[in-house]
């Protein structure tokens, strides 16, 4: 049951980074010594500041970006080159080709946020920044958005074209990340108990995109920030368990989505 699971994740990885997703590395760096460079230079006293901020809001817009790229046209490909044919009649099913899926996606996406990481602590200490653990705080977090985003991507190109899943995804992604506004305004524009409570609900289901925002809210909206008081490891860790789960339920019902698919 794992080796054939384990043989997808090697592929689906080797697939994704012959699809030269580590330029993204080269882009990041020459934006982050352009940008972080010229904003700590202009900015008074607040290069901490400046070189996180950007350094972490860089590799989360890139990780969205590849993740988005990469996780929408994956299944596509197998099904278009037919070699979804060969893979799952044997010993692997819909849904442990699915889970490789995710695997490898994820397993890619962990070596670029990886490389642009020590990227980002290569200029943190050429610029002689006293390092903080916020930092490395912000960064497990966009692992996890990665691990969440990858597995919306696979459940939505589970049963639709790539072009379709990408508009879906980066709707998806929006929506989770303006969550806490879109409460807000649900709650001051609409008095109607009955529709608010429903709305409400609704927007629960759409995963929590804004949890991992390095300047954003927290589960009890509070605003958070990379140099003043970020989040506690009690939240990353809560932070991870939801991301578990969240990943686990999209998975489960993606397998079940795909299971009911056509591929011929």
């Amino acid at each position: 049951m794992i080796r054939p699971v384990l043989a997808v994740v090697l592929n689906t990885y080797r697939e994704v980074v012959r699809n030269k997703i580590l330029y993204a590395i080269l882009f990041y760096t020459v934006l982050l010594v352009l940008t972080g460079h010229f904003f700590a230079d202009v900015s008074l006293n607040q290069e901490r500041r400046i070189i996180f901020d950007i350094g972490v809001g860089l590799i989360s817009l890139f990780s969205v970006a590849l993740c988005i790229f990469a996780g929408t046209s994956v299944i596509y490909k197998e099904i278009e080159k037919k070699t979804i044919f060969l893979i799952v009649p044997r010993s692997i099913s819909r849904g442990q080709f699915l889970l490789g899926k995710w695997g490898g996606l994820f397993l890619a996406m962990t070596v670029v946020v990886t490389a642009m990481f020590l990227i980002l602590l290569v200029q943190v200490k050429m610029l002689k920044i006293p390092l903080d653990v916020a930092l490395f705080k912000g960064v497990l977090l966009v692992y996890f958005e990665v691990a969440l985003l990858i597995a919306l991507a696979l459940f939505l190109s589970s049963f639709t074209s790539p072009a379709i899943t990408a508009m879906l995804t980066i709707g998806f992604f929006v929506i989770g990340r303006l969550l806490p506004d879109l409460k807000q305004i649900l709650f001051t524009k609409y008095q109607a108990d009955g529709f608010r409570t429903v709305a409400e609900e609704l927007l629960n289901v759409f995963p929590h995109f804004y949890l991992y925002v390095p300047n954003g809210h927290d589960f009890n909206g509070h605003t958070l920030s990379l140099t003043t008081d970020f989040v506690t490891w009690s939240y990353v860790g809560w932070a991870f368990l939801y991301t578990i789960l969240m990943c686990s339920l999209i998975l489960i019902v993606a397998a079940g989505v795909f299971r009911r698919r056509d591929l011929a």
